[in-house]
């Protein structure tokens, strides 16, 4: 860097620091506790993306499953009136990639949004999202606090794959942040694991009163996805690999979600046809099999029960629904019912749909795309999935001559991604924050393997 370039940068960092300083003692003197902390991370990880983005991508690490939510108020009609929440890491990740922004137009040798397979779909998304949204605000379908907050909840994920692809330059760093990734999901699933003996549902850290299991399932199919993938590819790193696997395993247990066992099936299925380990599969076949046909005397307790009680809910309700000849209880038949309404919902309005919280809540990926943006909505969804699917399912192929790894992370990438698309069926996977960010995180630590990595050398005949 010139000596011109290095004075820029001391001067526009003095700038900063002061305008922090200044900015955030003001509004701590007259804020709460939580917004006061709230304020001091967000000067933390400001200056950290400025300094260097690695570090700042390690504190974003670390906020993804470990930091508090903020509410900032109550959605109007669209939600169901439920309050709209940021967290910490909402906060953080806006910060740091703002300060990425800025960063960007003082060097310009910065290029901020690289040039990548996934970077089309990403733009069309997000434009669907956010002209279906203005339209709903337009026709009074959407309240504006409301549906630009969800907006940007839809997007914010896009700016970790970028700031990834940006800050990660050599392979050190690759395993650097696997094992952060990796060592937050075991704090996260000890901190779950310690809630069974109180009984109920266990969920992630700081998710208030009421928690959030579906979430803390979804998670945690994706990282036992990433630590299976390293257990079938990588025999050096297997004996780890299994015993983090293993907790994951027991917290994903007891969180109860009918949605993520939905998701853990296919997961486990894809993970050694992906490593090639056909006889692995045939026996996690046949386990599954056995489950199958005698699902109370293997399952636990807890979790025979949870599935049980699905057709077996002792109250009769009007509105219960019946699946192939069964009934099913309340909570079910609720989705079920929002799903069909969500089809008329988007025959209403088939292009661009009601706009993001223009309809009701519901908890289905696929119907609530439908309902909200439409046919071009749902297109895009699509679009996105298969181009990132494309791009891993290439990086696979060529990982079978690299590090065992590398082929491991990828492969539990891709089995992560299918089993996050069943779990998707009961769940707004997609648009959860808490499973995102590490989705995304990763997606970008897989598509930087060919261009990080070599070729294992092999000995000459």
């Amino acid at each position: 860097m010139s000596i011109t370039a290095g004075k820029k940068q001391q001067g526009a960092l003095l700038v900063m620091v002061a305008g922090l300083i200044i900015g955030v003692s003001h509004m701590l003197a007259s804020s709460t506790t939580q917004l006061s902390v709230t304020m001091i991370v967000g000067a933390i990880a400001c200056l950290l993306a400025f300094l260097n983005a690695e570090i700042a991508l390690y504190f974003l690490i670390m906020a993804m499953l470990l930091s508090p939510q903020l509410e900032v108020g109550q959605t109007n009609g669209a939600t169901l009136g439920r309050a709209v929440t940021l967290r910490i890491d909402d906060f953080v990740l806006l910060v740091i990639c703002s300060t990425w922004f800025i960063k960007s137009a003082l060097y310009r040798e910065i290029d901020l949004l690289k040039s990548t397979p996934l970077n089309n779909a990403m733009y069309l998304y997000a434009f669907v999202a956010v002209f279906s949204t203005m339209l709903g605000m337009l026709a009074g379908n959407v309240d504006p606090k409301t549906g630009a907050l969800f907006v940007l909840k839809y997007i914010e994920y896009f700016l970790i794959f970028w700031m990834a692809v940006n800050a990660t330059e050599d392979e050190g760093q690759i395993r650097r942040f696997l094992v952060a990734l990796l060592l937050v999901a075991f704090i996260v699933s000890i901190v779950a694991i310690v809630q069974i003996p109180q009984g109920g549902r266990i969920s992630a850290p700081f998710e208030g009163p009421n928690g959030e299991p579906n979430t803390l399932g979804g998670y945690l199919i994706f990282v036992i996805a990433l630590t299976g993938g390293i257990i079938f590819a990588d025999a050096r790193h297997r004996v780890p690999a299994m015993l983090l696997c293993g907790f994951f395993l027991l917290a994903l247990t007891y969180t109860l979600s009918r949605a993520s066992y939905l998701g853990f099936v296919p997961m486990a299925l894809s993970l050694p046809l992906l490593t090639k380990r056909y006889n692995i599969f045939a026996f996690t076949l046949i386990i599954g099999l056995i489950v199958a046909a005698f699902p109370q005397q293997v399952l636990p307790k807890a979790v025979f029960d949870r599935l049980d009680y699905t057709f077996t809910q002792t109250s009769t309700h009007a509105e219960q629904v019946h699946v192939l000849g069964r009934r099913v209880d309340t909570s079910t038949s609720a989705r079920l019912l929002y799903m069909s309404a969500a089809m008329d919902a988007f025959f209403e309005k088939p292009a661009f749909g009601w706009g993001v919280t223009g309809w009701h809540f519901l908890d289905c990926q696929y119907f609530r795309t439908l309902s909200e943006t439409g046919f071009f909505g749902m297109a895009t969804l699509v679009l996105l999935l298969y181009r990132v699917l494309q791009m891993a399912f290439k990086v696979l192929k060529e990982m079978r001559d690299r590090d065992p790894l590398y082929l491991g992370l990828t492969a539990g990438f891709i089995a992560g991604m299918i089993g996050l698309m069943f779990h998707a069926i009961g769940s707004n996977t997609f648009i959860i924050v808490r499973i995102m960010e590490p989705f995304w995180l990763c997606c970008a630590l897989v598509y930087l393997l060919p261009q990080l990595t070599s070729p294992i050398s092999k000995p000459a005949v």
